[in-house]
């Protein structure tokens, strides 16, 4: 007969069966073979320890009430009795409090444990019934029953019937790559990555138990008195490997973060361009984003040619994390900069808060620096070099550094005459908008004007702003929000802001931009244990969010992870709308908000410039990075970047080394 461990391992091998088939439901974005294959292995590996550990209580609690000397029958059919009726208690819990938006993290950790509970129930149930066979014939009963039960799961859900957010025909938007996944070979690095998980849970197990045999020896008594401490020591003990290879990760990407590019290698010759030998911050301390933006300042020679008519020299300020020690130093040279470069002379201000990396949103810039005809200055301040999934805990420290900035641009404007001062606006990306936003928290829609900004654009706000939520408010996402409060445009996806006339347009300040389809502002814990309001029912989803999908613990939340892997993908010089690429919108959001006057000839010309300029720097990068390979390897990657060059540039052949020379001087302007 089987035992009660028995029971409960087979139960969590049924519930990781069904995860696997769960995983397949459809996302945000396409995904590809090992994507979806580290999906199915984290879900079937939580789900198989949750149903052992939850049945294993279940039994437990059933033997304790069969009695010691009850019969193997009396055992099981309590066990059945006992499964049977937490199967009922968790359903009729789950119906009696359906998910709702904005709801309390209470009342969805109620429902999740009822769910999860019922769904430990069920599988004891199956087990149980998968229990009669002796011998090798269980082992065929049990392989049977997970195939079963994986296969019926995949059907129930009906993957192939789902609407990636992506593909959904009100998404109006598209995905920078678009990836397939090849069954075969994700399900079997799914049973890999599964394997590799639950080996590691036993290794974990093993080392807890030979620390608490440690414990008794050194401590006396018996090893069960010392179980939570032998628990303790092998947790401390995973937690420090696992801190350690991080720590080893963030030291490589901070690396990768100050590294030197060719093409970004000179310090700026130009005055109004920090770095220059006139500036206070040292170019030998700019990071690796940070050069990047300097030295990609446009020549006002370039600038008059896209607008035929006269243009200035535009300035750019850019504060390292390397500049100084401390928030406030680092703010302080920013202002120094601001001062001596005479910035909030030109007609326009801009500050743009980066992402995580450091990363300055240049087509936004650049098409302000446009159509002001180079009459601007564009500030920014760094508060990390690291991806922004490795900069969370920085955010606090942005949002501390940017008001510093903000109160000392503000102090400055005061003291000017309201007729010279300038249009002070803001601009930030992903986590930047996190930390340019967070300011404001409490103050609802006057925080930004009452700290003076005349209008401000935010791209792809991450899912943990409050401040967004604050402005939200109770709102559906399953109606377009309109505008306001005051001249807010808080939107749900593009269509949200597109389909407004250009009267409407024309009242939007501070627009808080998402494509349907983006993961950035629909990723965070709670995906893990709630349903999110964009899950709602198939014709309560906003635009972007998928369709005929469900939401499923881990599986849902480890889906849209994979989606922000696969978020950002861009071609140079292709701007397709969708995911959090948002350079097809940007130019057109950033003229209608900041209020910049243009024909629409020169902004045609704009538009093609941007796409040139990109394609010329990201040619320039790799071209130089393939020159400085070492000789057995040169040839290979200049064949490679001669190929992806002609790919941007719409060519059916590989470009020569001196076309690829050629699109380089072309679409960079003369500095």
């Amino acid at each position: 007969m089987p035992t009660e461990l028995d029971i409960s391992a087979r139960a969590g091998l049924l519930l990781g069966s069904a995860a696997i088939g769960a995983s397949y439901q459809r996302s945000l974005l396409s995904r590809g073979t090992t994507d979806q294959a580290l999906i199915s292995g984290v879900s079937a590996s939580s789900w198989y320890g949750w149903g052992t550990a939850a049945h294993g209580l279940l039994h437990a609690a059933a033997g304790r009430l069969a009695g010691a000397d009850a019969s193997p029958p009396r055992r099981r059919a309590v066990g059945a009795a006992l499964d049977a009726a937490v199967l009922l208690a968790g359903a009729a819990t789950v119906r009696a409090i359906p998910a709702r938006e904005h709801e309390p993290t209470a009342r969805a950790l109620v429902r999740l444990a009822a769910a999860g509970k019922a769904a430990a129930a069920a599988a004891g149930l199956g087990a149980a019934a998968l229990g009669g066979a002796p011998g090798r014939s269980r082992v065929l009963a049990d392989l049977g029953g997970a195939l079963a039960v994986g296969g019926a799961t995949y059907a129930l859900t009906r993957p192939n019937a789902q609407v990636t957010g992506a593909d959904t025909p009100d998404a109006t938007a598209g995905q920078d790559t678009v990836l397939e996944v090849t069954p075969t070979k994700a399900a079997a690095v799914a049973a890999a990555a599964a394997v590799a998980l639950m080996g590691l849970a036993h290794g974990e197990s093993r080392l807890s138990t030979a620390l608490t045999a440690a414990s008794a020896r050194v401590l006396g008594g018996e090893a069960s008195e010392h179980r939570a401490l032998g628990r303790l020591g092998a947790a401390a003990l995973t937690a420090g490997i696992a801190w350690r290879a991080l720590s080893g990760v963030v030291v490589r990407l901070q690396s990768a973060g100050e590294d030197t590019e060719e093409p970004h290698s000179q310090a700026p010759d130009r005055p109004e361009v920090t770095g220059s030998p006139d500036s206070h911050i040292d170019w030998a301390l700019q990071s690796r984003e940070g050069r990047r933006w300097l030295s990609m300042t446009p020549h006002p020679d370039h600038i008059a040619t896209i607008m035929a008519e006269p243009a200035k020299q535009p300035i750019r300020i850019y504060a390292s994390l390397e500049a100084a020690a401390t928030a406030q130093e680092r703010a302080e040279l920013l202002l120094r900069e601001v001062d001596r470069t005479r910035a909030l002379e030109r007609s326009v201000f801009a500050l743009f808060s980066p992402t995580g990396s450091g990363y300055v949103n240049y087509v936004a810039d650049e098409t302000l620096e446009y159509l002001t005809r180079g009459d601007c200055a564009s500030a920014a301040i760094e508060y990390s070099v690291l991806p922004s999934a490795l900069s969370l805990a920085r955010v606090d420290l942005g949002t501390h550094q940017t008001r510093i900035v903000i109160n000392g641009i503000v102090q400055r404007l005061l003291a000017m005459p309201a007729d010279k001062r300038p249009r002070f606006v803001l601009f930030g990306e992903s986590l930047g908008s996190q930390v340019s936003e967070e300011m404001f928290l409490g103050t609802g829609m006057s925080g930004p004007s009452g700290a003076g900004l005349d209008a401000a654009v935010w791209i792809g706000t991450p899912q943990a702003t409050r401040w967004r939520d604050e402005i939200w408010g109770t709102r559906t996402v399953a109606e377009p929000p309109g505008l306001g409060p005051g001249a807010a445009l808080v939107t749900r996806c593009l269509t949200d802001w597109t389909s407004l006339s250009e009267e409407e347009r024309t009242q939007v300040r501070y627009l808080l931009l998402q494509n349907g389809d983006d993961p950035v502002p629909k990723f965070g814990p709670p995906v893990l244990w709630a349903r999110p309001d964009w899950m709602g029912p198939d014709d309560e989803r906003p635009p972007g969010a998928p369709r005929g999908t469900r939401w499923l613990p881990v599986v849902t939340f480890m889906a849209t992870l994979s989606d922000m892997a696969n978020a950002l993908t861009p071609t140079p010089g292709v701007f397709v709308e969708g995911g959090h690429d948002y350079r097809l919108e940007v130019p057109e959001a950033v003229r209608a908000v900041w209020s910049l006057s243009c024909t629409d000839e020169q902004m045609a010309r704009v538009q093609a410039a941007l796409r040139a300029r990109e394609v010329g720097w990201e040619a320039d990068r790799r071209w130089s990075a393939a020159l400085a390979k070492p000789d057995a390897e040169r040839s290979a990657e200049e064949a490679k970047v001669e190929a992806q060059v002609a790919t941007w540039t719409g060519q059916d052949e590989s470009l020569s080394a001196e076309e690829v020379e050629e699109v380089i001087a072309e679409d960079i302007q003369p500095s």
